[in-house]
Formats: structure tokens, C-alpha cells, sequence
């Protein structure tokens, strides 16, 4: 068995469930909002594979995804290259928004 060199985890931002079970009854103003994650496993540590496995994962055509950015401290959307995810942590995680490409049908990906 072959362990994957990084494993993340991913949530599609309009995927968030509301359970009205799981809210909390202790009064401390906490939503009951959970996150169903996906988990992704990375052997190239390339920007294109992952690219690639969250294309697979959503079930769109890879060449949908143009660009795939990171939001960073600030909110600014960093670029994500092979370096940033050689340089990620084991099962990080992270939440998925996606915005319309200006020019075509095509879309960016966002890692929150």
C-alpha cells in the first residue's frame, strides 16, 4: 500500500449543511453549520494534479478550472503554484469558493 505524499481536505463552499439537530443549546450563538470534507490525495505535489483531482472530485472538465488561488492573511488571492503546495501541511484544509472567469465558461478556484 502506497501512502500519498500529501493528503488535504476540501469542501465546496455551497456544500455547507444546516442541521437544525446538531445546534447548540447552551446559548453560546454557535450556527450548527458543518462541512461535509472531501479528502484529496496528492503524489506530484504540482499545481496541475491538483488541478486535476478537484476536477475529478466535482465531476467538471479540468480545462473548466483556470487558475487555482490561495486566499491569503489579507484576503488577497495568491497564485498557487507547484513550490506552495510542495510547502503545504499534511491534511490542511480548506474550503472551496469558485469564481467566473471573465473571458470564457471557465472558472477560479479559490482554497479558503
Amino acid at each position: 500500500m502506497v501512502r500519498p505524499r500529501l493528503t488535504i481536505y476540501v469542501c465546496q463552499e455551497s456544500q455547507q449543511v444546516r442541521d437544525p439537530q446538531h445546534e447548540h443549546e447552551d446559548g453560546d450563538g454557535s450556527s450548527g453549520t458543518f462541512f461535509v470534507y472531501h479528502a484529496v490525495y496528492l503524489e506530484e505535489l504540482t499545481a496541475a494534479e491538483l488541478m486535476e483531482k478537484l476536477a475529478q472530485l466535482f465531476r467538471v472538465p479540468a480545462q473548466q478550472i483556470q487558475q487555482i488561488y490561495k486566499q491569503g492573511p489579507t484576503g488577497i488571492h495568491v497564485l498557487v503554484s507547484d513550490e506552495m503546495i510542495q510547502n503545504f501541511q499534511d491534511e490542511s484544509c480548506f474550503v472551496l469558493d469558485t469564481m467566473k472567469a471573465e473571458s470564457n465558461d471557465s472558472y477560479h478556484i479559490i482554497l479558503k
